[in-house]
């Protein structure tokens, strides 16, 4: 049984005043859903820096890659 079907049945029970109370709750809660971004990244988190080194343009290739790594690796052990 999901959530939706349980709450369902429960709230049947519920005089309609109580009905009245669950439903501006759920309307609230729509409402903050819509309000605040899907996507939003927490603040002081590492997932917050994705893409700043990003480059601009296509990716480059498997054998650009090598050649760069092999360049840094032979200008830091020198």
């Amino acid at each position: 049984m999901t959530a939706a079907e349980r709450l369902y049945q429960l709230i049947q029970t519920f005089p309609e005043s109580q009905i009245n109370e669950v439903l501006h709750f759920a309307e609230f809660l729509q409402q903050k859903q819509l309000a605040t971004p899907q996507q939003a990244i927490p603040p002081g988190t590492l997932t917050g820096l994705r893409g700043i080194a990003k480059r601009s343009g296509a990716a480059p290739s498997e054998e650009e890659l090598q050649t760069e790594y092999t360049d840094y690796l032979t200008q830091k052990y020198q």
